[in-house]
């Protein structure tokens, strides 16, 4: 009888060191950022960086020769500025990564407008969890993922998301719109391979009752001439892909606002100031401006840094105009700005 229940508390000894050994190591193998993650953990569903709803803009290539790599290659690009996109459904989200010494330690995400930023420089390879966020609310998200530093590259092997949620169809390319002296300038993300772009716009939201087609140009701007001060305009815009019109974008409203029709309207007005900016090359450029224009230059600089808004920031240099044009612009690069410096005027 001793015997017996010697043997039945060693069997459950035995069973009990086994469920600690079974927990340790599930607990030790669980998802961590900077470990790889050759499969999804269990309510979670991956997708592979081929998936036609991930766009790349930018230069970028795939890469075959490292190891574990999702499905047998990544994406990766050396190239500051380039990104890659999409549009998810669901309340959390995994980055996977080709991990390697030769990648950026500082690249930047943004989920809906807000930037946060990872590394990808270990020696961990293919299929490494690079990020993660979680409570986000269970909607449709945009995400942008780009190279910020020209320290490394940025590579990307796959995404992870909840599996009741998936990847969807992007939304269409956003478009911004902001007032001048009778005119309003247009500006929208590049369409890969867009041919023309058709603009649309009216004084009545929704409504739409003039129609110009523009080629755009590299800093992704239109201007828009004739319009009438005060007067608030609603704005569309699509592209034409290879003879096909895409859907529209999202509606964009100015209002156009002038000096009284006397003064030229090139020149500023209001209190000025000079602005100095100087360039990563070394090299400063000043502009003698109105207040206004140094505050949409600097809002413009503070939202490209905070990860949105448009690449390049066009400055007028009124009449700094030598030769037959209307007006002349010089167009900053932000990640080519070092520094800036205003100096206003006294009253």
């Amino acid at each position: 009888m001793n015997c017996r229940l010697l043997k039945k508390i060693s069997l459950i000894l035995i069973l009990i060191s086994m469920s600690v050994v079974f927990f340790s190591t599930a607990n030790t193998y669980a998802a961590t950022v900077g470990k790889n993650l050759y499969t999804p953990e269990s309510g979670w569903k991956r997708y592979d960086d081929s998936d036609e709803l991930i766009k790349y803009h930018g230069a970028w290539s795939k890469y075959s020769n490292g190891s574990n790599l999702s499905k047998g290659y990544s994406h990766h690009t050396n190239e500051v500025g380039a990104y890659l996109s999409f549009s998810f459904k669901g309340s959390q989200v995994r980055i996977l990564a080709d991990n390697y010494t030769n990648k950026s330690k500082k690249i930047a995400i943004t989920i809906d407008g807000t930037t946060e930023y990872f590394s990808e420089n270990s020696g961990t390879a293919g299929q490494t969890l690079v990020y993660e966020k979680t409570g986000l609310s269970n909607i449709n998200h945009d995400v942008i993922i780009k190279l910020v530093q020209a320290d490394g590259l940025l590579s990307f092997d796959g995404i992870d998301i909840n599996e009741d949620g998936s990847l969807v169809k992007a939304t269409s390319f956003k478009l911004e719109a902001s007032g001048g002296d009778g005119q309003v300038t247009l500006k929208w993300d590049e369409v890969k391979d867009a041919e023309t772009y058709t603009v649309k716009y009216g004084t009545e939201s929704d409504k739409y009752n003039e129609t110009t087609t523009a080629t755009k140009d590299v800093y992704g701007n239109f201007v828009i001439p004739g319009l009438t001060n005060g007067t608030k305009y609603y704005f569309v815009v699509s592209a034409k892909v290879n003879g096909v019109d895409s859907e529209y974008s999202n509606e964009a409203s100015a209002t156009p606002q002038g000096g009284g029709g006397q003064t030229d309207p090139e020149q500023p007005t209001g209190n000025r100031a000079i602005l100095v900016v100087t360039m990563t090359t070394g090299l400063e450029k000043e502009f003698d401006l109105s207040m206004k224009e140094v505050n949409d230059f600097i809002a413009w600089y503070e939202s490209k840094q905070a990860g949105s808004g448009s690449a390049s920031y066009a400055i007028n240099k009124h009449d700094n105009n030598k030769g037959p044009f209307s007006s002349r612009k010089d167009y900053m690069l932000f990640d080519r700005i070092l520094t800036f410096e205003v100096s206003e005027y006294s009253k």
